[in-house]
């Protein structure tokens, strides 16, 4: 980022809600379940790429170095590059661990497997839902994001984005999902 050039621009990746949409109808009409992990302070793991210096703050001032700065090592909540640093750490995770980005949302990443497994993870910030026809990529991708990423596992997805999402088994053992916009 260059102040004057760019220094005011905030960036944080957003799935569109038609993403959203269509990956809950995709895992309607396949009978999959949808899961859900938030990033605990997702921001934290962004790694910066350029040199900045933060003025020492309020209360932990050391008298006798006013004039002081600190250099970050990592992003922090706050900081205008926060958001892009924590994009591009978690872009890098998901693409190093076989996750193609869909060229035209790209917040949106499919992983295939030989044996024509399918799971796909959609990003809103720090929320992940992800969907699949295999319940061992679940198991897999859950474990190697908590490894990686302080996570909370939220579980089957319930509510999203004042989306409700209503997962249920009938007697067929066919997955159901409804979805209700709240307002």
């Amino acid at each position: 980022m260059k102040e004057g050039v760019d220094y005011r621009e905030v960036f944080a990746l957003v799935a569109r809600l038609e993403t959203i949409r269509l990956l809950i109808s995709l895992a309607a009409q396949k009978s999959w379940k949808i899961y859900q992990l938030d990033v605990k302070l997702a921001f934290l793991n962004g790694f910066l790429e350029e040199e900045i210096y933060v003025e020492q703050p309020p209360g932990y001032v050391k008298k006798v170095k006013k004039d002081k700065v600190y250099k970050l090592k990592k992003a922090l909540y706050g900081l205008k590059q926060a958001p892009s640093a924590w994009n591009m750490r978690i872009d890098y995770y998901f693409q190093e661990n076989g996750f193609e980005k869909c060229p035209y949302e790209h917040a949106l990443y499919m992983k295939k497997e030989t044996d024509g497994s399918l799971l796909y993870a959609c990003l809103y910030i720090d929320d992940l839902i992800f969907t699949s026809n295999n319940p061992a990529m679940f198991e897999d991708f859950k474990r190697r994001m908590v490894k990686e990423f302080e996570m909370t596992d939220i579980g089957l997805m319930a509510h999203f984005l004042g989306i409700e999402v209503v997962q249920s088994e009938k007697v067929s053992s066919s997955l159901r999902v409804s979805m209700q916009k709240k307002f």
